[in-house]
């Protein structure tokens, strides 16, 4: 009920004409133009419904229903909320006679339920499953009462305006979720519900778990989260603030015990490892291997299907802050990369997608490239895990449980591990600070000696030559080496080679007795020899060579690629003679097991 009666309100240009309308006098003045003015300040007192709907002037109201006083309520929110009988009711009296109960039953009336929305427009199947994961006992309204799935319509907002409860089937432990129905019906939806809980990394990405200092935190925070939370390095438990995100992308990055390599490499390296069609794989490839590499590193090299394998991070397709290159510069820093390995024989340069760090995501694009075919494996021959397990720790701690082993030798544990024997010392001198192991670098140094030294009285025998010789030593002055150590690291197969013949050939080492008990078997040997010095047979000339460039001079073949392709039996010839004949080759070595004939005069 409306008790103000009247009111005074302030004249302006929108309503002077209304309340004249009305025959209100309005008082007026007369400037110097002779020109009638109504004050600014100008206040008359009208009856209130005179008032324009649009008024903002304030009336005192008696609830119609408790009877309750509202002291200066708003004329323009007295015109919208009165009853057309004139009535009207403050907001708890308006929600029991007009909302609630009595609002939800009206809109039944007059639509459907959700209930009858679910079978109306999904698979029985998908319907009845929605309609499971309601949960009667936490959906109740303010009045206490359990509303069903047919007691609520398909486009009811819920609860508080939070939507209704609905369990997860999937996980039992999960705690109900409050959805709004009205989401869950549109068209781009259609009754998928989602829970939040199954979409936190605890359940997407349980290896992730072991960083986080709250391990709660694993039910509160999907795997794109930006919030940076408390993680701890699960081997050395250095502590640092970090989002999943950039732990997803970039890995923990631990300063105290990071070994300096990514999750991608570390991944590609184990996946590598698990395949028996690999013979000879490098890491970092640099110029120390190949002289055209020049400035430039990469990732892996695989010799028997003269193939570079890169990873490529997140910098390589978005700008990147923290990277000291532009996006633009890095793309065409890898242009040169690929461009200058492909002008020097590499037959197959292949850029893995590793912008992020995840397990599903690399294995995919492995899968997804020429891998597969180059190498011969399928999906299942690689044991995805073990490669992820290899992704999150930590070089250092392997070196260190290497050594504590009992493989007392940096260099082995360099072979094993494929890496460079100084960063393997490097580990280990890590893993000393951390307390992981008890590596003393000069102890190291001095039993490494002793052992040279007990090694160099063995008989050695140049695989390339065929010479033996009663030790290291003399065979180092044969061949003017600085000193022996090459050789005997090229015998324990720590490098590949020691020394070079004047041809450019490299001299490749091995004990005689390890020889003699092989049975002078040199398979091995050929997969291990660089390829540009194998002895090559021209078949259509029966012509032998020493070397691939003594081929290209003699046939005048410009690109050395098709004559290792036509030798590796990846194309039938590699070049042409003046009259268009066909060039055959293959490695002379081959030629001689299968033809079992005495070698041809050079």
């Amino acid at each position: 009920m409306l008790l103000t009666k009247e009111v005074e309100i302030s004249m302006n240009s929108r309503n002077i004409k209304h309340f004249e309308s009305l025959d209100y006098i309005i008082p007026r003045w007369i400037d110097n133009r002779g020109r009638e003015k109504v004050r600014k300040d100008t206040k008359i007192i009208v009856r209130v419904n005179d008032l324009l709907d649009g008024s903002s002037a304030k009336v005192d109201i008696q609830c119609d229903g408790c009877e309750e006083v509202l002291i200066g309520i708003r004329w323009y929110n007295y015109k919208r909320y009165v009853r057309s009988n004139g009535k009207y009711y403050c907001k708890n009296c308006a929600h029991k006679l007009f909302g609630g109960e009595a609002y939800r039953q009206n809109k039944l009336k007059n639509g459907i339920s959700f209930k009858q929305w679910c079978y109306d427009n999904l698979l029985k199947e998908d319907a009845d499953k929605l309609i499971s994961r309601w949960v009667d006992d936490l959906n109740i309204d303010k009045n206490g009462n359990i509303l069903t799935p047919k007691d609520v319509t398909y486009s009811s907002v819920g609860i508080n305006g939070k939507g209704y409860w609905f369990k997860c089937l999937d996980y039992l432990e999960h705690k109900p979720e409050q959805k709004r129905i009205s989401d869950l019906t549109v068209s781009k939806c259609k009754g998928n519900i989602k829970c939040n809980q199954c979409n936190t990394i605890a359940i997407t990405h349980p290896y992730l778990v072991k960083y986080l200092k709250n391990k709660e935190d694993a039910y509160k925070y999907s795997h794109g989260s930006n919030t940076k939370i408390p993680m701890v390095c699960p081997d050395c438990g250095y502590e640092k603030s970090m989002s999943i995100n950039t732990l997803l992308s970039t890995g923990l990055g631990c300063p105290s015990c990071s070994d300096g390599v990514s999750y991608p490499e570390k991944f590609l390296l184990c996946a590598f490892k698990q395949l028996k069609t690999i013979d000879d794989l490098i890491t970092q490839l640099s110029k120390t291997t190949f002289k055209w590499c020049g400035k430039y590193l990469y990732d892996f090299y695989i010799n028997n299907i003269k193939s570079i394998i890169e990873t490529g991070g997140m910098q390589h397709y978005k700008e990147n802050k923290i990277w000291n290159m532009s996006l633009k510069e890095t793309q065409e820093n890898d242009k040169q990369k690929e461009l200058l390995a492909k002008k020097n024989g590499i037959e197959n340069y292949i850029v893995i997608d590793c912008r992020y760090s995840d397990m599903d995501f690399i294995k995919k694009n492995i899968m997804n490239s020429e891998l597969p075919q180059l190498l011969n494996f399928k999906e299942s021959d690689i044991v995805w895990l073990k490669c992820h397990e290899a992704g999150c720790s930590s070089l250092v701690k392997i070196a260190s449980e290497l050594w504590n082993s009992g493989i007392k030798n940096a260099p082995k544990i360099a072979i094993e591990l494929k890496i460079d024997r100084h960063t393997a010392r490097k580990y280990l001198k890590q893993g000393v600070k951390l307390g992981w192991c008890d590596y003393d670098s000069k102890e190291a140094m001095k039993n490494s000696f002793i052992l040279m030294s007990k090694e160099n009285g063995r008989k050695v025998i140049c695989l390339t030559t065929g010479e033996v010789f009663d030790n290291s030593v003399k065979a180092s002055k044969k061949y003017n080496l600085k000193n022996s150590s090459s050789i005997y690291h090229c015998c324990k197969h720590i490098c590949k080679s020691a020394g070079k013949l004047s041809n450019g050939i490299k001299l490749v080492w091995m004990y005689y007795d390890e020889y003699i008990a092989n049975n002078k078997d040199l398979k091995w040997y050929n997969n291990i020899q660089d390829s540009k010095y194998r002895k090559i047979i021209c078949l259509t000339t029966m012509k032998v060579f020493n070397t691939v460039l003594e081929v290209q001079k003699e046939y005048n073949i410009k690109n050395n690629s098709g004559i290792y392709s036509c030798c590796e039996k990846k194309r039938k010839s590699g070049g042409k003679l003046p009259d268009g004949t066909k060039l055959i080759f293959m490695y002379y070595n081959e030629y001689l097991e299968i033809q079992n004939q005495e070698p041809l005069p050079l």
